[in-house]
């Protein structure tokens, strides 16, 4: 029989490999670095070595130089079976060092097998022609040899051909474990591979729920569907249960193995036709994962091989188990992340306080698994509640107010700034009103937190569930965190708030001044306030009409009321004079509108506003004043308000003159329309006279 040394590190590769080559009848050796390789290979060489790359104390590199170099090893052949392949020099150098061939992990098992006796083949061949030298000694050789081993074969064949069946699938098995993505395929592959190549009738795979300490049945193969639906209930066992063959194996993290069913008082009956079963725990890191039940209708069926080999599936599922848990883990994790960058996209970009702490519950509901959740806000000034916003209730009880005030949930919240646990939502542990309301609802459990920004409580987060919950330390730390959002949008909605109001009070504020300014205008220049606010009024129809937008009206509306401001700068003499005005004294008239920009441009908020106390005496045919400006040079808003004063004045009594009649003015404006005026804000201004008066 040819010896295998088989050199790896890892006892369940190391395990699992060993278990390939005894099944096609070779002997087996193991080391775990190439030290211990070399020791035993010079006290009892093999035939063949099969040797991993990364090891500790002597890796396989410099095993394999060794051995090449070592005249009673170096005509043996030297095998890597590998799986940290990640350069492809690792091959071209491994066969310079004289290894026969470099195999990377996983391989078929059939595919392997067939590679290791290609390479024994060569081997005998090569040592037969060395050794004997004659081609008659040769033959005889052969011929004796393949007698020996075909005895051998024999002999060995009825003993291992289930073992070979069973210990292949096993192999097969833990070498795709890593590729079912899908957990309960990958269990009920577990469970079919049992059945089907052991020849044992029943397996089981019970999951352990480490809150709840108890253990499901989650799937089983051997076993009736109609069995699993009428007995359910008496598939779920305790980890704390002693008369439960489960229950201890899982506590205990031992394996049990039942010879005879008939003779162990905690064996429950589920079919008289099983008289063994073994247990096996599924340990990660000695941590629990569940329980593998066989069961065989034979008697001692389960031998100690046995609970090595499906101890060591076992742990392969485990690991694969753990990967599940991880990934599932990582999962949540991308989407709680996630969700909290949805819910900060939504409180920078929405203004709306309902609107985005709707967005923030239907988030809060989906990754805390809660039935309902609502949010109250605080008024620390009136100490009252306000019902902001909820998800998941069956009635409208939540919005009433009795809930809230006195003695309430929410205020003793509010008052120890802490989050609150209920478990028991049933009077007199928790206000009649609030009692009520979870009792309608069918609640059983409550987590309330306070929501908190910048050292003041805004409101209160409150979620509940209609069963029991357990939570766990992530799942609180989580919940704060949208605690922690929800505050944060419930600040930055009233700031916003806060900042319109000022704004609108700073705009009122500006507007009362200008209006004042006006005021104390037209008082010095004996007009009428009715004068000045019938021109705001008109100028503020001809520019809608001309296609002004609303947020340009406020300084068409400022420039109007201050068209005449630079007359401050005016002496009286020639301001209140009652007869026409002399050459020099109209020079002195005419810097009125440089006296408004002088006043005015300094002034941030009346910038746009400076086009009519500054422009509204320039003249469409370029002979206006202060800068002779023409056509569309002129602003817009000067030129339409040139028209509206005009107007005005002609239709107003003068110290040196009678008002004219409305017919006079149209005639004069119309007059004027390409000298005076531009003829398109005349054209709108007629029009606008046709469907409106002005008196």
């Amino acid at each position: 029989m040819k010896k295998i040394l088989i050199v790896d590190d890892n006892a369940q590769n190391q395990y699992l490999l060993e278990i390939l080559l005894k099944t096609h009848g070779l002997e087996v050796a193991t080391a775990s670095n190439g030290i211990e390789a070399l020791e035993k290979a010079h006290q009892n060489p093999p035939d063949m070595i099969i040797s991993d790359i990364l090891m500790p104390g002597m890796d396989g590199f410099s095993l394999c130089r060794a051995w090449k170099t070592n005249e009673a090893l170096r005509n043996i052949p030297f095998v890597f079976y590998t799986a940290t392949y990640t350069d492809p020099n690792d091959e071209k150098f491994a066969l310079s060092l004289g290894a026969e061939r470099f195999i990377i992990k996983p391989m078929d098992p059939d595919e392997f097998m067939k590679i290791m006796q290609e390479i024994i083949l060569n081997s005998e061949t090569k040592e037969q022609v060395v050794s004997i030298g004659t081609i008659e000694k040769e033959e005889e050789y052969y011929r004796e040899y393949n007698q020996t081993l075909i005895r051998k074969l024999e002999n060995k064949m009825v003993e291992i051909q289930k073992d070979n069946k069973r210990l292949l699938s096993f192999y097969q098995l833990s070498s795709n474990l890593a590729k079912i993505k899908n957990l309960p395929d990958l269990i009920h592959s577990v469970l079919c591979t049992l059945v089907e190549t052991s020849g044992y009738e029943q397996v089981s795979h019970f999951s352990y729920d480490e809150k709840q300490r108890k253990l499901f049945l989650m799937d089983a193969v051997g076993v009736s569907e109609k069995e699993l639906t009428a007995n359910k209930d008496r598939y779920v066992f305790s980890i704390d249960e002693e008369q439960s063959l489960v229950g201890v194996a899982a506590r205990t993290k031992k394996i049990i193995n039942i010879p005879d069913t008939t003779e162990e008082p905690r064996w429950i009956v589920h079919d008289l036709k099983m008289n063994s079963a073994l247990y096996v725990p599924v340990l990660y890191e000695d941590n629990l994962r569940g329980v593998i039940v066989l069961c065989s209708n034979e008697k001692g069926a389960f031998a100690k091989e046995d609970e090595h080999n499906i101890a060591t599936l076992t742990n392969a599922l485990a690991i694969a188990l753990e990967n599940e848990k991880n990934q599932q883990k990582i999962q949540k994790q991308i989407q709680r992340l996630s969700a909290l960058h949805d819910i900060d996209l939504a409180i920078k970009g929405n203004m709306d306080l309902r609107a985005t702490l709707n967005i923030l519950l239907d988030y809060v509901t989906k990754q805390l698994q809660a039935d309902a959740a609502d949010i109250l806000l605080y008024d620390s000034k009136s100490q009252t509640f306000d019902f902001a916003a909820a998800r998941g209730f069956n009635t409208r009880a939540i919005e009433n107010q009795n809930l809230w005030q006195g003695n309430s949930v929410a205020e003793k919240i509010i008052i120890t700034q802490c989050k609150l646990h209920l478990n028991n939502l049933i009077e007199p542990l928790v206000p009649s009103a609030f009692a009520a309301m979870c009792a309608s609802e069918k609640f059983q459990n409550y987590w309330g937190v306070p929501l908190v920004a910048k050292g003041e409580v805004k409101g209160v987060l409150e979620v509940f569930h209609r069963s029991s919950f357990t939570s766990e330390a992530e799942w609180q730390d989580y919940f704060e965190t949208l605690a922690g959002q929800a505050a944060i949008a419930i600040d930055n909605a009233q700031l916003f708030e806060e900042l319109q109001r000022s704004n609108v009070e700073l705009r009122l504020a500006y507007d009362a001044t200008i209006e004042g300014w006006s005021r104390a205008l037209y008082l010095r220049d004996k007009d009428t306030e009715e004068h000045v606010q019938r021109l705001v009024d008109i100028t503020v129809e001809l520019a809608k009409k001309m296609g002004f937008k609303d947020a340009d009206l406020v300084h068409i509306r400022r420039g109007a009321l201050l068209h005449d401001i630079g007359k401050m700068g005016i002496p009286d003499h020639i301001l209140l004079k009652p007869a026409p005005l002399s050459e020099d004294e109209w020079v002195i008239m005419r810097k009125h509108p440089q006296y408004a920009y002088d006043m005015l441009s300094s002034i941030s908020y009346l910038q746009k506003a400076l086009d009519i106390p500054y422009c509204h005496h320039e003249k469409w045919d370029g002979s206006g004043y202060p800068r002779g400006l023409k056509g569309e040079r002129i602003p817009l808003a000067a030129r339409l308000f040139a028209v509206v004063d005009v107007w005005d004045a002609l239709r107003s009594d003068r110290p040196y003159r009678k008002a004219w009649q409305d017919n006079q003015a149209i005639e004069y404006i119309r007059e004027q329309s390409g000298k005076h005026f531009d003829p398109k804000v005349v054209e709108a201004f007629l029009d606008l006279l046709k469907i409106k008066r002005f008196d």
